[in-house]
């Protein structure tokens, strides 16, 4: 199973074919902020796509770096970001080849639909990334999309699968079904809050 390329995700871009695209920050991260669960810090967003979740972050305080390798979504993003005067970082490039700057920088990553969209083959790279790039201590605010169906992207992400991947670097202190997903991902997300060992 293998995930789309560069100019796949372009393409989307190129043609408006958002289909993940909430259009909004998903409303579980709203509540994560109004709960006291995540709160303003240095913060990475990986695949970041349009940037809700950025945009909503950066108002609200936090000190926001979005990474994507599409220059569609990166493009998208810096013109928001530039129309609300935000202090925020768009990297357009491949998070996996983050560089050692960013190693150990961070205080919070937020997830979003980012681990569904990459082949499964990357998953343990993906953790070993998230896991150089946070500082010890360093929180995992995570929705994981389980979709119930074969292929992808998205692809499927079951708990087992998240517990597998994860528990080696991070302690898992929660994780149940977001209980106020966005209407079309209703009863299929994982919200998980991880806390790197």
């Amino acid at each position: 199973m293998e995930g789309y390329s560069q100019e796949d995700w372009q393409r989307h871009y190129d043609e408006d074919d958002l289909g993940w695209d909430l259009g909004q920050v998903a409303p579980p991260f709203v509540s994560l902020l109004e709960s006291n669960t995540i709160f303003p810090c240095k913060t990475l967003v990986p695949g970041c796509g349009r940037g809700h979740e950025v945009i909503f972050l950066a108002e609200n305080g936090f000190d926001v770096t979005a990474v994507d390798y599409s220059i569609g979504a990166v493009n998208h993003l810096n013109s928001a970001v530039s129309e609300r005067q935000l202090n925020t970082r768009v990297l357009n490039l491949d998070f996996f080849e983050l560089d050692s700057t960013h190693n150990g920088l961070y205080d919070l990553l937020i997830e979003q639909t980012f681990f569904c969209a990459i082949s499964p083959s990357q998953r343990s790279l993906y953790v070993e990334t998230v896991a150089r790039a946070l500082k010890k201590g360093g929180m995992i605010a995570g929705l994981f999309y389980h979709t119930g169906q074969e292929g992808g992207p998205p692809f499927n992400t079951t708990r087992e699968d998240i517990i597998e991947h994860f528990s080696g670097s991070f302690e898992i202190r929660e994780l149940a079904q977001a209980e106020n997903s966005a209407e079309q991902r209703k009863d299929k997300e994982w919200l998980a809050i991880l806390v790197k060992k």
